[in-house]
C-alpha cells in the first residue's frame, strides 16, 4: 500500500466549509485518497511542502471535501488560512501549494536533531490495567509536560505499582522556519490512536486511572493550574491537595483550581472525546502555566502520593 500522495492546498470553501475556519490544526480531503494510503476522515496526516520539504506539519482530516470537489480533483485538500500558515514563514500564505501527504506522522526513530515527532512508552506492561500518564504535547509543544508524565509513571513503578507512561516530543526546525507548537500541536479531543504506532496498542486496553499533562500561556485571569478531566470529584480535590501541599512545604505560591463549568473548556477536559477518558475510566487533565511547570517534578510527585494508596 502507498504510504503518500502528491496534493494540492487550496483555500476553504466558503460557506460549505465554514467550521474550519481559525482551524489551523484541521483540514478537510478526499476519502478515497486517505483510503489508499491507510488514512481516513478523523485521522491525522503529516503534509509536506513539495517546494521546500523543510516546512511540514501535522493535521487532523476534520472533514471530508465538499461535494463539489468529489471525483472533480481528488488530489485537493483544503484548509484556511491559518492552516496554510503551517507550511509558510510568509504573513499571508499561498491559497494553493504543491504538497505531500504522508500516513506516517511520527518518526520511526528518535531523531535528535531538527524538527521531529515521536513517541516514547515508558516500562509498559501489556497486561497491566491500574495506571497510565500521558503528555500528547512533550518536547518544545508544551515544554516539561513530557518529563512529568515520565517522572509520574516512575515514581509509582518505584513503589511496585504499575503504570505506563505515553508521550509526544515534538521539536521545531533550529532555522526557525516553524517552532514545535506550529508543526505538532494537535488538540487532544483530535488525536486518533490508529495514527500513533505505540499508543494504538495502549488504546487496547482501559486504565483504572490516569493523568494526562498539558501546558498553556497563561491569561491575566487564569490560575496556574487546572485539574480536569472525567475523573471523580473526590479524585479531584485529592490531587488538588495533594499538590496544595507539595507547594506550600516549597514556599511556592501558586493558584491551583478544579475546573468547573465557568472556565474555559480547555481547562475542564470533561469530554469523552479528550484522550485521557478514551484511555482511564478516571481520568485526569492537568492544565499549568509556564511558571508552574517550572515546578513540574514537583507537582508530578505530588500527583503520585494520590495513586500510590
Amino acid at each position: 500500500m502507498p504510504t503518500q500522495y502528491d496534493a494540492q492546498i487550496r483555500k476553504l470553501d466558503l460557506p460549505e466549509q465554514e467550521a474550519l475556519t481559525n482551524k489551523g490544526e484541521r483540514c478537510s480531503a478526499d476519502p478515497d485518497m486517505l483510503k489508499s494510503i491507510g488514512r481516513d476522515v478523523g485521522h491525522q496526516v503529516r503534509i509536506t511542502r513539495a517546494d521546500n520539504p523543510k516546512l511540514f506539519a501535522l493535521y487532523t482530516v476534520a472533514h471530508a471535501n465538499p461535494p463539489a470537489d468529489i471525483g472533480a480533483d481528488p488530489s485537493r485538500v483544503r484548509t484556511g488560512s491559518t492552516g496554510r500558515k503551517r507550511l509558510s514563514t510568509d504573513v499571508d500564505p499561498p491559497d494553493d501549494m504543491n504538497v505531500v501527504v504522508r500516513a506516517m506522522v511520527v518518526d520511526a526513530d528518535q531523531p535528535t536533531s531538527g524538527a521531529r515527532f515521536f513517541e516514547v512508552v515508558g516500562d509498559d506492561n501489556p497486561t497491566q490495567t491500574y495506571f497510565i500518564a500521558i503528555a500528547p504535547h512533550g518536547g518544545d509543544i508544551e515544554p516539561r509536560t513530557d518529563k512529568q508524565a515520565e517522572l509520574l509513571r516512575s515514581e509509582l513503578g518505584s513503589y511496585g505499582h504499575p503504570a505506563t507512561s505515553w508521550v509526544c516530543k515534538g521539536f521545531g526546525d533550529p532555522e526557525d522556519l516553524k517552532g514545535a507548537s506550529e508543526r505538532w500541536h494537535i488538540t487532544s479531543t483530535d488525536l486518533n490512536p490508529a495514527c500513533f504506532p505505540q499508543l494504538s496498542g495502549i488504546a487496547t486496553r482501559k486504565f483504572s486511572h490516569g493523568v494526562a499533562f498539558h501546558g498553556f500561556s497563561q491569561g491575566a485571569e487564569d490560575a496556574d493550574v487546572y485539574i480536569g478531566g472525567g475523573a471523580s470529584d473526590s479524585v479531584k480535590r485529592a490531587i488538588e491537595k495533594a499538590i496544595w501541599k507539595e507547594l506550600v512545604a516549597a514556599d511556592l505560591c501558586l493558584q491551583i483550581k478544579i475546573a468547573t463549568d465557568d472556565d474555559d473548556p480547555k481547562f475542564q477536559g470533561r469530554k469523552p472525546a479528550n484522550l485521557i477518558n478514551r484511555l482511564a475510566v478516571q481520568g485526569i487533565h492537568i492544565e499549568q502555566s509556564s511558571k508552574a511547570r517550572e515546578f513540574g517534578e514537583k507537582i508530578a510527585k505530588a500527583i503520585a502520593t494520590v495513586y500510590l494508596p
